[in-house]
């Protein structure tokens, strides 16, 4: 079994026409300023029509993941956490097509201090996904016409790659670290389906094209100074490796 990446945070778009979000987890304690969170003060219709108008979220992983839990820092304006989110619904998907839901799940008042550390986690036990849909259902201050939260933290767990082994010890990259380019090499190369550079933090930054030999030459240049993830995705599994750029 491979460990691909134990936890990243996505800042992504968020695509309820609202507004955009970026992500900052801090281990003891969160930021208490409005513009580092989201708040809607809009309802509409979402990617489940049949809820209606409502708050919501939908963020696009890139690609399905396996997901472990995910954690909540709801919203932190000291004077404005009745705007946070008391009510949750999470759906998540491969296709936007199919739903699974999980909740209503209770999310904690937020403090409005810089001591605070997050609601409690869901474990959603590794379910596969590249669409999470959250839906607020109610704000701490009933009276509220907005609803925030200050941020989402997505556990990735365990990669199966029961076939994929040999693939994962016959493929190797250098020289790490490198500053313009690595050398891959892959013996079973005829398996390889795609290949993927994540960052440190779990986001896709790169596909490259599926190999036609042993060799092949990534350039990594334009890539800023830090650690990265090459991902070799087979019919069987994913297998990857860590480099340097710098």
């Amino acid at each position: 079994m491979n460990t691909y990446i134990k936890s990243f945070i996505f800042t992504l778009i968020i695509l309820s026409g609202v507004n955009t979000i970026s992500a900052q987890c801090f281990d003891d304690g969160h930021s208490t300023f409005k513009n580092q969170g989201w708040l809607s003060c809009n309802t509409s219709v979402g990617p489940i029509p049949e809820r209606g108008d409502q708050h919501w979220i939908l963020y696009d992983l890139g690609e399905a993941y396996p997901i472990d839990s995910i954690q909540y820092w709801n919203h932190n304006v000291w004077g404005e956490t009745g705007l946070g989110a008391k009510d949750i619904l999470i759906d998540y998907s491969t296709d936007q097509i199919n739903w699974t839901t999980v909740g209503p799940i209770t999310l904690d008042k937020a403090p409005g201090s810089w001591k605070y550390t997050g609601s409690k986690s869901t474990s959603l036990q590794n379910a596969n996904m590249q669409y999470v849909l959250v839906t607020v259902i109610s704000t701490w201050d009933q009276s509220a016409s907005c609803a925030g939260v200050s941020e989402f933290k997505f556990n990735i767990g365990e990669f199966v790659d029961t076939e994929d082994i040999a693939l994962e010890s016959d493929w190797s990259l250098g020289p790490n670290p490198a500053s313009d380019r690595i050398n891959v090499y892959i013996p079973e190369y005829s398996e390889v389906k795609a290949i993927t550079i994540h960052n440190s933090v779990g986001q896709k930054i790169m596909k490259l094209p599926n190999p036609v030999g042993e060799q092949m030459i990534v350039p990594i240049s334009e890539l800023v100074d830090g650690l990265y993830f090459i991902s070799m995705h087979s019919e069987s599994g994913v297998s990857s490796q860590s480099f340097v750029k710098g």
